[in-house]
């Protein structure tokens, strides 16, 4: 166990004991498959539960940022189903691709919360799938969402593509066949292939998605601290830049990492765009060793442009606990 913490006191104990002690900086279930919600109202817990799927509780709040659990054969186990998450207030979903949005309805219908998303493609996708209207918030840029102690403001993105970050079109191809070939992994199995294209073909493939069908979420927990999510990068926007303008700098940011050394880059645009003080790398796990990329590279390019901007290399399911009234961190588990 690993611990940041500060000896300022609060509320008669130090924050390092506050954090030490509650029981949701110490479990490894998300709180939206039953573990312990913080029972400090200044505790933050944030996990990261595979791709760009996250949880953040805090007062009573359980929010779902994306939802993809059921994942394509032979990703690595999480360590809990869909069926296991039976309490959220909100999923946020950043697009609606398949493997941002496809466990969505599912979990709605499981626990009553409402999805919050852009029109595009998520509207289509969860009604037809059984989630009730009133269940389905539709957000546009600029919208202002609250919760208790907690306000969320919408931000219109842009979707990752390497024509969009100006990465060669055969980068991919070459990177995957690479990747193929130099790996112990044997081609999927006729059920493999075939429980593949089902989960791919989840979600929706609106074209209108890249340019108008991401959105990121900034949210504000009590007083003023800021966690920004990201789900998908295909380079700077114009509401991003107006929101940096407005609000200079985020103590956490959730944002992929793609592509390999070609994700660099554009990650780094963003890390000066919103000058985070801690970092969650995304997206960057894929199946066997060959195919998880390393943070290192990436954390390394961050510290050059940020030197006090901490990046988070955590296993699935972990609990980072941060406090919002004293920004100190805590790893749990």
């Amino acid at each position: 166990m690993i611990a940041l913490v500060a000896a300022a006191p609060l509320n008669g104990q130090s924050t390092k004991t506050a954090m030490q002690q509650d029981p949701a900086c110490q479990s490894l279930t998300p709180v939206s498959a039953g573990g312990p919600a913080p029972n400090n109202a200044d505790i933050v817990v944030v996990r990261w539960l595979s791709h760009m799927n996250y949880e953040l509780a805090y007062r009573g709040n359980v929010f779902l940022l994306d939802a993809y659990y059921d994942q394509t054969p032979r990703r690595p186990p999480i360590g809990v189903d869909v069926g296991d998450l039976k309490k959220a207030n909100a999923i946020f979903i950043s697009h609606s691709h398949f493997d941002h949005v496809s466990d969505a309805p599912r979990i709605a219908r499981q626990t009553g919360a409402t999805i919050v998303g852009a029109v595009v493609g998520n509207e289509a996708y969860v009604t037809r799938n059984g989630v009730a209207p009133k269940q389905f918030k539709a957000v546009t840029n600029a919208d202002v969402l609250h919760f208790q102690g907690v306000v969320v403001e919408t931000v219109l993105g842009s979707h990752n593509s390497p024509q969009a970050l100006g990465i060669p079109a055969d980068y991919v191809q070459k990177q995957q066949a690479a990747i193929q070939a130099a790996s112990l992994q044997q081609p999927f199995t006729e059920s493999e292939k075939k429980r593949d294209a089902e989960i791919r073909a989840r979600g929706d493939d609106d074209p209108k998605i890249a340019a108008e069908g991401v959105i990121d979420y900034l949210f504000t927990f009590g007083n003023g601290f800021r966690v920004m999510f990201i789900g998908s990068h295909g380079g700077i926007t114009d509401a991003q830049r107006q929101l940096a303008r407005r609000v200079p700098s985020v103590d956490v940011a959730l944002v992929p990492y793609l592509f390999f050394d070609a994700g660099i880059p554009p990650l780094i645009d963003l890390v000066k765009l919103l000058k985070p003080s801690t970092v969650f790398l995304g997206n960057q796990d894929g199946i066997g060793t060959m195919g998880w990329a390393s943070n290192y590279p990436p954390a390394l390019a961050i510290r050059e442009v940020s030197p006090k901007t901490r990046t988070m290399d955590v296993i699935y399911r972990t609990p980072v606990c941060f406090n919002t009234a004293s920004k100190q961190m805590f790893f749990g588990g």
